[in-house]
């Protein structure tokens, strides 16, 4: 685990290797950044790309924080999910036309 830790990994990362439940993983790596024994190096995007799970790493170090969208980036993506929203609406539509 220590090994690991000095490269950088994730919570998922130790479960796989060590076998541990990833809870009990979980609260080691909670326990040890409490102590300031790791700190967080970065994140990994989930499937939304959103910044949801921690990279640790040993040692001492500054946090890196989240990344943050701007007011702009939500809008954009709002409007892009609309506009996704009311064409896939069409083509459902245009489908359920052609089954009748």
């Amino acid at each position: 685990m220590i090994k690991m830790l000095m490269d950088g990994c994730t919570c998922y990362t130790i479960r796989d290797e060590t076998g541990l439940h990833i809870v009990t993983v979980q609260s080691y790596l909670r326990a040890m950044h409490k102590e300031g024994v790791v700190h967080i190096m970065g994140w990994v995007k989930n499937s939304r790309g959103v910044d949801s799970t921690h990279i640790y790493k040993l040692g001492i170090g500054q946090d890196k924080p989240r990344a943050k969208m701007t007011r702009a980036e939500i809008a954009k993506r709002y409007r892009f999910k609309k506009r996704l929203r009311v064409r896939m609406q069409k083509e459902r539509a245009i489908m359920q036309g052609a089954q009748a």
